[in-house]
């Protein structure tokens, strides 16, 4: 009986239809190597109907300004208080050195977020100091496009400020910040924020953020993190909600919309030791994070066509394999990473451009450099 319905779901799939919350948990729920493999296949169909051939990459660093943060989210490694003898808070040559340093590379994105630290401020207020940020590199590099500030980070603004999400996004994409991640996100379900990250923004203020931004013309990405307390009924609620919002944004012709998925699989190995015991592992499972990925391109991908593995969590082997489970882009250089290696990940840091194509020639695709905005950039 499973294997008629999983056929009869990927058959609608394959036929442009969007599969339904409840069928795409059937989906999850498959264990069977035959069943499984038939997933993958559809997801590698659909991707190459809706993204091409072609695996995209971005030449970009990350910038995390502060690692003091006034949350404990229950999965962080990364957080500091201020005081603690490794905690750190760039100044402004810091960041203008970094940033220097990444367009001597070639970056055209700088990906910039940090923790919320309450002192960080400019006449006590933070939207400015947050400008500051934003200020300092786009005055030496115009051109470079600036990917920066989460929802959760646009609500700690507006909190200290007293001022409207809109307030602050207008404020910072005036700036020029030209697009929002859209970390944060965690799992879109309330029960699992409770566990997770209790002090964070609960789901409707993160799904508020973002359509805020879409309406001012802020292009996001999305993402979920992945495999820890949540279930796959959960997984499949977040995607839900992704889905609806892009919907949304699209009927409504709002003039900006999300522009990437990432699955995000959980790292515990230096995390908190209460979900390190829960969770009962360190490092993500291959297997789950690649079905995930199928799925969620069989369920995403007529709203959302590009889809990205994470070769910070999986290791570069793994995020090359998910370009045969949907994914049609493998990411950026990062040049530095601090988040998720502070987690414990053993993907690296940095990669090289060569590393990238190289990766990717091997599951034999084309690869093209792109910018934040997936639009191609020419190379000799």
């Amino acid at each position: 009986m499973i294997n008629i319905t999983l056929d009869t779901i990927l058959d609608r799939a394959l036929l442009g239809f969007n599969i339904s919350p409840s069928e795409a948990v059937i989906l999850l729920k498959q264990t069977e190597p035959e069943s499984v493999n038939s997933i993958q296949v559809v997801a590698d169909q659909l991707r190459q109907k809706q993204s091409g051939e072609v695996v995209t990459y971005v030449i970009n660093r990350n910038i995390n300004f502060t690692n003091v943060c006034e949350q404990h989210c229950s999965f962080c490694a990364f957080r500091r208080d201020d005081g603690d003898r490794d905690a750190y808070w760039l100044d402004w040559g810091q960041i203008l050195e970094k940033t220097t340093d990444a367009v001597r590379r070639g970056a055209t994105e700088i990906c910039m977020q940090g923790g919320l630290n309450p002192q960080a401020q400019i006449n006590s207020k933070s939207l400015p100091y947050y400008m500051k940020l934003v200020e300092t590199i786009k005055s030496a590099f115009p051109h470079l496009h600036l990917h920066a500030f989460s929802p959760q980070e646009v609500q700690f603004i507006a909190r200290l400020d007293e001022i409207t999400y809109s307030e602050v996004i207008t404020a910072l994409r005036d700036a020029g910040v030209g697009s929002m991640p859209g970390t944060a996100a965690e799992v879109l379900d309330d029960e699992v924020r409770r566990v997770l990250c209790p002090e964070k923004i609960d789901t409707a203020t993160w799904l508020e953020i973002v359509t805020t931004a879409h309406q001012l013309g802020l292009p996001t990405t999305s993402t979920i993190l992945s495999g820890h307390i949540e279930t796959p009924e959960q997984q499949i609620g977040h995607l839900e909600k992704l889905r609806s919002l892009q919907q949304t944004a699209i009927e409504k012709g709002y003039p900006a919309r999300i522009t990437e998925f990432i699955v995000l699989p959980f790292v515990g190995q230096e995390a908190p030791k209460s979900l390190r015991k829960r969770v009962g592992r360190d490092q993500p499972v291959l297997a789950d994070a690649l079905l995930l990925t199928a799925v969620a391109r069989i369920y995403l991908g007529n709203y959302i066509p590009n889809h990205q593995p994470s070769w910070v969590k999986l290791g570069l082997g793994g995020a090359t394999a998910a370009l045969n489970w949907g994914c049609n882009d493998i990411g950026g250089t990062l040049m530095e990473e601090h988040i998720t290696t502070m987690a414990g990940a053993v993907g690296g840091t940095c990669m090289e451009v060569p590393t990238l194509e190289n990766a990717i020639s091997s599951v034999n695709r084309p690869y093209q450099q792109r910018d934040t905005l997936y639009r191609l950039i020419k190379t000799e």
